[in-house]
């Protein structure tokens, strides 16, 4: 009896053991085995970049860190693109564009105080250290000073009666005027002295040819400088015509005769320079 259940036992424990190795490789199978990707629960998309080759014969890839890599390229390659420096013009292209001058406008003789008159102020700039360009119709040359005096022209001086007509209510000087007053000015012109003796110390230098009476053409306040002479100089014959050139210094003082304007302009300290 005894050996009976001894021979049963064995034949239990043996199925026993059977089974847990069973049990075991079974397990190691499972756990050893990779499950294999399927493409059905994939979308379209996926599946494609899964595939196992492209016509390049390239691997193609669905890796998010090295899409995200390959997408910081392109950004740094654009941002490379549009950061190059463009081209600038040539120093030199700057001064061909114009010969006129962009500063800023002066306020040269809005300081002065002229009798009988408003000074209205104009247009003033800077071309040159020589050169001024006034209201964009006239250019006045010089400094305003006893070595660089002004050289306006008489139309620049004519000018002045566009605005200033005491007789018809109209008392204002143009900035333009009002910025020779006081300065040194440089002007030629016909001359005429008094009739009353040999060597004088006045004068008047005119736009237009006049002898003092009869020939040529009688100046207006505007086209005329009475002048004053440091030194008295020999007049010419009598009703003779004579050019010179003075330099002085320059007043704007209007002389009034009931609102009639008999002159404008005075020149002191003047030095002739003969002409004809």
């Amino acid at each position: 009896m005894r050996t009976l259940w001894i021979l049963i036992f064995a034949v239990f424990i043996g199925a026993i053991t059977t089974m847990f190795l069973s049990d075991d490789e079974s397990s190691v199978s499972m756990t050893s085995t990779p499950s294999t990707p399927t493409t059905a629960a994939l979308p379209a998309e996926a599946v494609s970049d899964v595939s196992p080759g492209t016509p390049d014969g390239d691997t193609a890839t669905n890796d998010p860190v090295e899409s995200l890599v390959e997408d910081l390229m392109d950004s740094a390659t654009m941002v490379e693109s549009t950061s190059q420096p463009t081209a600038t013009p040539a120093a030199g292209d700057s001064d061909e564009q114009s010969s006129q001058d962009t500063g800023e406008t002066l306020t040269l003789g809005m300081d002065r105080v002229i009798a009988s008159a408003t000074i209205v102020e104009g247009d003033i700039r800077r071309v040159t250290p020589d050169e001024l360009k006034v209201d964009g119709e006239f250019t006045l040359q010089g400094e305003g000073t006893k070595e660089n005096p002004y050289r306006p022209s008489w139309e620049y001086l004519y000018s002045a009666g566009d605005t200033y007509a005491p007789r018809l209510g109209q008392n204002e000087i143009p900035q333009r005027i009002a910025l020779l007053d006081g300065a040194w000015v440089d002007i030629s012109g016909y001359t005429v002295f008094p009739l009353v003796s040999g060597k004088t110390t006045e004068l008047l230098i005119m736009l237009n040819q006049w002898d003092g009476c009869c020939i040529g053409v009688p100046p207006t306040p505007f086209d005329a400088i009475e002048v004053g002479l440091n030194e008295a100089v020999m007049r010419g014959p009598k009703h003779a015509i004579s050019f010179g050139s003075i330099t002085g210094r320059l007043k704007v003082d209007p002389y009034l005769i009931e609102d009639w304007l008999v002159g404008l302009y005075l020149l002191e300290e003047g030095t002739l320079q003969p002409g004809l």
